[in-house]
Formats: structure tokens, sequence, C-alpha cells
């Protein structure tokens, strides 16, 4: 690992270097008909804890924070993810001590059952935010935070939401002084375009927390970019490796190569969890 991190240079300062836009604003509804490589090799990557490579991890859905004041009863208490996607947080920490801050994950492998409940929560956070809204737009707005579980089908890989594969990870960034949590300008799961990535872009907002915040958001993007990871850009915490949305919002021209992920006996015992096999079918993938 330690020759691949020499190969990743931090010419400048990545604070000073802002978020491109992406030339597409697709949602989390959109990238279902990408193909999964299931058969691949990488899809046999086994879930793995955060921990055992070096990367902090404060699962958010087990604790009662903002915006939800309550935890999910089936919520990991820990972050598990692929195998590669480990190894990728590890060497974005890396690249993170120059700033002296690392990578803080907040939530990996989800199961269904708590995709449900957070689904069921951006719907209702629709009906508070639109004027008598058609289930359309409730599904809109939902779905600009958080993969439909409606419809889930464990042998289809067209319902298969990102955080089921194990290859999403939602994380922020803390200081190595302190543990303390950088400002990124807006809580997790905020379910108000304050969430985008490049909120902060925006030249007119000047004060020093929207400049904090941006440089704060860039340095996550550019660090996270650079270690293959593609940001959500609804979601300022949100980066794939390898999903559907890997590939959509990187575009990347292959297949996926991360389905549906199971837990082992020992992380079962852990969450609520409905396991089963994946779908067999042979593509090509990145």
């Amino acid at each position: 690992m330690s020759t691949i991190l020499r190969q990743v240079q931090l010419p400048d300062d990545l604070r000073d270097r802002p978020i491109p836009q992406l030339s597409t604003q697709k949602t989390a509804l959109d990238y279902h008909s990408i193909r999964i490589a299931v058969t691949g090799k990488r899809n046999r990557e086994p879930l793995v804890d955060v921990l055992a490579y070096g990367v902090a991890s404060n699962s958010a859905y087990a604790r009662a924070i903002a915006p939800y004041y309550r935890s999910f009863p089936a919520a990991l208490k820990v972050v598990l993810v692929r195998e590669s996607v480990a190894e990728r947080l590890a060497r974005a920490n890396e690249l993170l001590k120059a700033y002296r801050v690392e990578l803080l994950t907040l939530d990996g492998f989800r199961p269904i059952s708590l995709q449900q409940d957070l689904w069921d929560h951006f719907i209702g956070k629709g009906k508070e935010a639109l004027t008598d809204p058609t289930p359309e737009e409730l599904e809109r707005f939902a779905g600009t935070f958080c993969s439909d579980p409606r419809g889930f089908d464990p042998d289809n890989w067209r319902t298969w939401p990102v955080h089921n594969t194990g290859g999403a990870i939602d994380l922020t960034m803390r200081s190595l002084d302190d543990q303390q949590e950088l400002f990124m300008g807006s809580i997790f799961d905020d379910a108000h375009g304050v969430s985008a990535t490049r909120w902060f872009e925006d030249a007119s907002r000047t004060s020093q927390s929207d400049l904090e915040a941006r440089r704060n958001r860039r340095l996550l993007y550019h660090v996270m970019s650079k270690v293959g990871f593609a940001n959500y850009p609804s979601e300022w915490w949100h980066f794939d490796l390898y999903t559907q949305m890997w590939v959509m919002n990187g575009s990347h021209r292959c297949s996926a190569s991360y389905g549906r992920a199971e837990l082992s006996a020992q992380q079962q015992g852990t969450v609520h969890s409905d396991p089963s096999e994946w779908a067999r079918r042979q593509l090509k993938s990145c």
C-alpha cells in the first residue's frame, strides 16, 4: 500500500481548488439500469470493518443525532464496506495527514430495512417542504437524498440500493489533534440544497462560515476523488466506489462491480438483515 501512496501527489492546497460541476444532474433514482458484473472478482470481496484499516467510524444511524434525534434498530454499530473501499479510505487518510485531519465514516453497508426507514423519513420531509405534492413529486424529492427500496428484489440487480452493496460510504472529516469534526456547512442528511457538494462554490456566499465550509468540502471532495471515489453531487458526504452510482457520477464506461452484499454470520448478529444469493450474471466490469 505504501508504494501506491507515494504515487499520489498533492502539488497544491486542495482547499483552494474549486469543485467541478457535473454536466448532468442525476439523482439516486437514475442509476438502476446500469449493469452490475455480479459474477466478477470484485463482487466476491467481503464486507470489512473500516476500523481494521485504521479509519475512524461513528455509525450515524446507531446514534440519536440530528436530523433524526433517534437511533434506528436496523443500524449497524460499526461501519462495514467492501475490502477495496476500506483500502482506498486508508489511502485517503494518508493524503489527509498533510492537513492534520482524517476521515470519520458515518455509514457504509446498509440493510434494506434501514433503507426503508430512511426512505420514509425523506418522504415525510418532502411533505413538509412541498405544497400539496403529488406522489411523483414526493418520489423525486426523496430520491434526491435516498435510494428507493420499494420493489426491492434480492435477485434483481435493478432494484438494489447502493448502500446495500457495501460500495457506498458516507463520511466527514475530523481533526487529528483534538478529534473535533470539521465544519462542513450542514448536518449529515439535511434534506435541503445546502447539502449539495457545490453549495458553497457560489461566489455570493462570503461569510466566514461559508468560506470555512467551502474549503473543507473541497478538501474532502478532491482527496476522495484522487483515490478513486465518485461523489454524489446532491450530498457532500456520499461517495461511491465500483457501484452503479460510481459509474453514473464518475462517467465510467463499464458495468458496476459491486452488487448486493451479504453479512457474514458474525456480522449478522449485529443487525437485522435479509441476506440472499447474488443474481448470476456475467458482465464486463471496470
